[in-house]
């Protein structure tokens, strides 16, 4: 009798296995899969679940319409990124599965400490019976290009960025991206709903030169970040022409040094061939001078320019020949003062430029501001005039080639 009832309860334990099995596979779908679209991803964007082969309707215990199961969001029955529960903007809940145990839903990846740090991250589905499937995801990284990845102080650099947090209209999480250079914040970008965003940015003025920079796009409030490097070359000069014989007059043209400085030495050999007005930099670093080639015996001679104790070089090769005498160019005079004032204007500096005409006896005034464009009488800027220049603050500007020291008021400045 006792062996009777043993054989009767071994009997109904295996029935209830091949039920609950038969349940699972009546479809012939015994495994559940799990997939994910797409499958490289970054925080805070939306994917695709897509499950099949989860609790039949066959299973009982259902929950959902016309005893279907379910992905509750309650107690285990969930779905966790990362091994972070998805709750309410990242899942909603139920999800409901078909008479077959399969269903699809939409996700957004939270932004964490784990997805953040990137790389391969499991998402894990667990439906109201129990049935779980995992699936893993690849987390971008963040990285920036800049273009150029060479260029001076002052000129505007692209930067794009990847792999950041993307912007998401359910999660509502600030998606910008602080934007720094060689430390000093310079913008704020807002990516994308694929974590991508392109911005612009300019080199500091006081960026040291010639260097190379840090530009570092951060991920807000992690420990996380995209970073490239931006070199500003050395000066560099242009002799023209750059042979000839003594007493040609040469042209030097700079570029890449410290914006609005005087030009402290301008050496041809062991000669000083500075004008006694010693020209400046502009506000893009470039400068224009011109000095008579001395006396030298025919060979190559360095030119030496210095700027902020940066010196450039170049080679001038005096020829064979009799000295020559030629009349150095002038710098044309700016076309208008929109233009010769622009170092000012700029800076939102000038509030207005008075000058009299002594020829015509009659004043002449510009206003930068947009109402004054038509009544402006001030034309062009005159070398050798005196111009009243009335700014807001001091400031250290190129005008006509020459820096000058401006202060708070009004200023008399010869042309």
């Amino acid at each position: 009798m006792v062996d009777l009832r043993s054989k009767l309860f071994a009997l109904m334990a295996l029935s209830v296995l091949l039920n609950v099995s038969c349940a699972h596979s009546a479809f012939g779908n015994f495994a559940p899969e799990l997939v994910v679209e797409p499958q490289t991803v970054v925080p805070n964007q939306r994917v695709t679940l897509t499950g099949r082969g989860f609790s039949s309707l066959v299973v009982p215990g259902g929950d959902g319409p016309a005893g279907s199961h379910q992905i509750t969001g309650v107690g285990q029955s969930i779905i966790t990124v990362g091994g972070t529960p998805l709750n309410p903007p990242y899942a909603f809940y139920p999800i409901n599965f078909d008479d077959f145990g399969s269903w699809a839903t939409t996700i957004s990846i939270p932004v964490t400490d784990v997805t953040v740090a990137g790389g391969a991250i499991t998402i894990k589905a667990v439906d109201d019976y129990g049935v779980a499937q995992t699936v893993q995801v690849i987390i971008r990284l963040p990285s920036i290009i800049l273009d150029p990845e060479i260029s001076r102080v002052n000129t505007n650099v692209s930067v794009t960025g990847r792999g950041f947090p993307a912007s998401n209209v359910l999660t509502r999480l600030n998606a910008q991206v602080p934007i720094s250079y060689a430390g000093f914040a310079l913008a704020v970008a807002s990516a994308d709903d694929l974590g991508g965003f392109t911005t612009t940015i300019q080199v500091p003025e006081g960026t040291e030169i010639p260097s190379n920079n840090i530009v570092r796009a951060t991920v807000l409030e992690f420990d996380q970040w995209g970073l490239a490097v931006h070199s500003v070359p050395e000066p560099i000069i242009t002799l023209s022409p750059s042979s000839g014989v003594p007493g040609t007059a040469v042209t030097v043209a700079g570029e890449g040094f410290s914006p609005n400085m005087v030009v402290s030495s301008s050496r041809a050999g062991d000669t000083n061939v500075l004008s006694s007005t010693a020209p400046g930099t502009d506000d893009n670093g470039n400068l224009l001078t011109f000095f008579t080639m001395p006396i030298f015996p025919p060979g190559d001679y360095t030119v030496a320019v210095t700027v902020d104790d940066w010196t450039s070089k170049g080679v001038f090769t005096v020829m064979e020949g009799a000295p020559i005498v030629q009349i150095l160019p002038t710098p044309l005079p700016s076309a208008s003062p929109v233009d010769a004032l622009t170092s000012l204007t700029q800076e939102e500096n000038l509030i207005r430029v008075w000058t009299f005409d002594n020829a015509a006896k009659t004043w002449e005034f510009f206003d930068p501001r947009p109402a004054f464009v038509n009544a402006n009488t001030i034309n062009t800027m005159v070398p050798s005039r005196i111009y009243w220049i009335q700014l807001v603050r001091n400031q250290s500007a190129t005008l006509n080639g020459r820096v000058v020291s401006l202060f708070e008021g009004w200023n008399l400045v010869p042309w």
